[in-house]
């Protein structure tokens, strides 16, 4: 089963390129002003990239490979939103400075890309549900539809071809998950709150101080008392925990990515959500038995 889901996503990925090769190529665009949009971290950078296609410039305001938690606006940063037409945050408390900058800058439109989506877990992480990420979409293309009614048909057209891969990538998911037997998905970065709600599994997040003996002390435990087969880590942090922690328990590592942010050469080798969600798949097929 592992191996045709495998081929399913990577045929869904090939079908993913060409309709947005397609959508971009087929537009006429009848202006040529377009349209300057900003978003505040990267998966809403790409989602609102994909509704847009041609008719917009869009600028992700971190930069790759960065941690967004950390990102703290700056002068320059308020000087370029003055430019734009729109700006998208992400909401759920992940951006904690975009208060900031709605009460300086009035006069641009402002989308929260979550409005709308329950968040009972305070997990921002929301596109990392594929469900979820279809509803941010929705109101990303909402958004250009309000500020750009013209072309309503465009960013109507470019969502329906995403929301209907969002719902494959659902299925795939969903079809593999709910045949496994362990559930527990040990993380060391708890940003997987709606993904696992999403497919019914248990978010546990592993000690993050190697220092603190009593918390690795009940991380190994935990691993040992469930029959934890796999930890998984993101590719951009330190293993030294995971690898401690893998050496005392004999549980394989994998990496998840959050998506939070792309490093340059994931972004220049051209991967994007649908991408880096297939490697997540990959790992969980891997890890999760």
């Amino acid at each position: 089963m592992k191996k045709i889901a495998t081929i399913i996503f990577t045929i869904l990925l090939f079908i993913i390129g060409c309709s947005n090769k397609s959508s971009n190529e087929n537009a006429s665009d009848t202006s040529n002003t377009k349209l300057q949009v900003y978003a505040s971290i990267y998966p809403i950078y790409d989602f609102a990239k994909k509704i847009a296609g041609d008719k917009a410039d869009i600028y992700n305001m971190t930069s790759a490979g960065s941690e967004p938690h950390d990102f703290e606006i700056t002068s320059k940063d308020m000087a370029n939103l003055t430019k734009a037409n729109l700006f998208i945050y992400n909401g759920g408390g992940m951006e904690h400075w975009v208060d900031t900058v709605k009460d300086s800058i009035k006069d641009i439109k402002y989308i929260e890309a979550s409005l709308g989506i329950p968040n009972d877990e305070l997990d921002p992480h929301f596109w990392l549900s594929p469900i979820k990420a279809k509803k941010e979409m929705e109101n990303i293309k909402n958004a250009f539809i309000e500020i750009d009614s013209n072309n309503a048909n465009y960013y109507n057209s470019n969502y329906n071809v995403y929301a209907a891969h969002l719902d494959d990538l659902d299925n795939i998911f969903r079809n593999y998950l709910s045949n496994i037997k362990n559930t527990n998905l040990v993380v060391t970065h708890p940003a997987f709150g709606h993904f696992c709600k999403e497919y019914s599994l248990n978010q546990v997040a592993i000690a993050r101080d190697e220092a603190d003996p009593k918390a690795m002390s009940e991380t190994i435990t935990f691993i040992k008392n469930n029959n934890i087969e796999a930890i998984f880590y993101e590719d951009f942090s330190s293993s030294k925990l995971v690898d401690s922690i893998a050496k005392e328990t004999g549980v394989k590592i994998y990496t998840l990515n959050p998506i939070e942010s792309l490093s340059e050469e994931y972004i220049n080798s051209g991967e994007d959500y649908f991408s880096v969600m297939e490697k997540n798949f990959e790992a969980l097929t891997n890890g999760l038995k």
